[in-house]
């Protein structure tokens, strides 16, 4: 006769099975997505990703992977996820979010503890494009100097979408924060650091303009047809 404890530790090793399975099912997934472009079952990736984190970076790193490539998952899975969300939102319900580390060196604007860094548009970084583009289409511009700043923003302006900017880490993190607040889209940095970072600003405004533009189009060709 099967003892009690004899059930629950086979009912353990099953359960530690189907984890490892979930997990390197998980993975492969991933790296479909970020290889292929191809997304598939993605609920079960991000329940993965939120729910056994360690567990996914510790398979990742068995086969030889750097911890980014998690963090590449999650934030293109929820790129996919949420972008049409995303473009139906108006630009005046939009900020964009871009971290403080961007900047020149020898940036001469200061913070304010309430909203940010404001940008002086003194053309030493990327920040006096975007912050055209996004005057241009109506968002709010916020540079900030990290996630409390981030967190506390989005609590006091409640905004319906947002596009943020940060490293893989950060905004992977960030990202699954936020999904539960409002439609998020991120652009990760090119390189990491503390100070004169990189970033594509060509796609920050790519992203930006989604849903704009061809609403844009669609008046003037209604306003054509009239």
């Amino acid at each position: 006769m099967v003892s009690f404890y004899e059930v629950v530790g086979r009912l353990a090793v099953a359960a530690g099975i189907v984890l490892v399975l979930m997990l390197l099912l998980s993975l492969l997934l991933g790296l479909i997505l970020i290889k292929k472009k191809k997304l598939i079952l993605p609920r079960l990736l991000l329940f993965t990703m939120e729910s056994f984190n360690t567990h996914f970076r510790r398979v990742a790193r068995a086969f030889g992977m750097n911890d980014r490539i998690v963090d590449m998952i999650g934030i293109e899975v929820r790129n996919r996820l949420n972008a049409s969300r995303f473009a139906r939102v108006p630009p005046s319900e939009r900020i964009l979010v871009v971290p403080q580390c961007i900047r020149h060196i020898n940036c001469p604007a200061r913070l304010d503890a309430k909203t940010g860094i404001s940008c002086k548009e003194c053309g030493l970084c990327i920040i006096k494009d975007l912050k055209a583009e996004a005057e241009r289409l109506g968002y709010r511009l916020f540079i900030v100097p990290g996630g409390s700043f981030v967190r506390r923003i989005i609590k006091a302006i409640k905004p319906k979408a947002a596009l943020g900017v940060a490293c893989y880490k950060d905004l992977n993190r960030g990202m699954q924060e936020l999904s539960k607040m409002c439609a998020v889209l991120g652009v990760p940095l090119l390189k990491d650091g503390c100070v004169e970072t990189k970033v594509d600003a060509g796609e920050i405004i790519r992203i930006m303009r989604l849903g704009i533009e061809e609403e844009r189009q669609e008046v003037r060709c209604g306003r054509a047809e009239a």
